[in-house]
């Protein structure tokens, strides 16, 4: 009975391995992709007078490519945040790291602005580790607030390029 549970442990550990190397393989040099994720706000808010508040923190979630797979499907997001809205227009940037479920990660620098409760803006992917490793690319986004609640989401959409 040890056997067979060891067999089924060897072929279990096998399928993995097999797995993350096909994941790895299939991943385009280049290509266009569009994905969402949704988010909490964790941080500091700062009031400063009736019109400006200031947000600085984190906005983690997952993400998920709109075709239910490939590119960056169902990989954990954690930005940096820092919004500065006055008299109701956000101004904000940041950076994310973005890890997919093999471990590899994307860097991204972000900004955008615009009027409460969105905040169109640019992304540039800026390095990464593991099958990401130099990775570039542009896309947009918009962040969407969901009201005070400290939530929203945000949709991504552009072009990466590998070595």
């Amino acid at each position: 009975m040890n056997r067979n549970i060891s067999s089924v442990c060897a072929l279990a550990v096998a399928a993995m391995c097999l797995s993350l190397l096909v994941s790895a393989a299939d991943l385009p040099k280049s290509g266009k992709y569009s994905g969402h994720y949704g988010w909490t706000f964790t941080g500091q808010v700062q009031k400063l007078g009736p019109d400006r508040v200031v947000y600085a923190g984190m906005v983690p979630g997952v993400m998920f490519n709109n075709e239910g797979k490939g590119f960056l499907h169902k990989a954990r997001v954690d930005c940096t945040l820092f919004n500065d809205v006055n008299k109701g227009h956000a101004s904000a940037n940041g950076t994310c790291v973005v890890t997919d479920a093999d471990g590899d990660q994307v860097f991204v620098e972000w900004k955008c602005a615009g009027a409460m409760p969105t905040c169109p803006g640019t992304e540039s992917f800026v390095g990464g580790t593991g099958k990401y490793k130099g990775i570039s690319g542009e896309q947009t986004f918009q962040g969407n607030f969901i009201g005070d609640t400290g939530a929203g989401w945000s949709d991504w959409s552009g072009e990466y390029k590998l070595p």
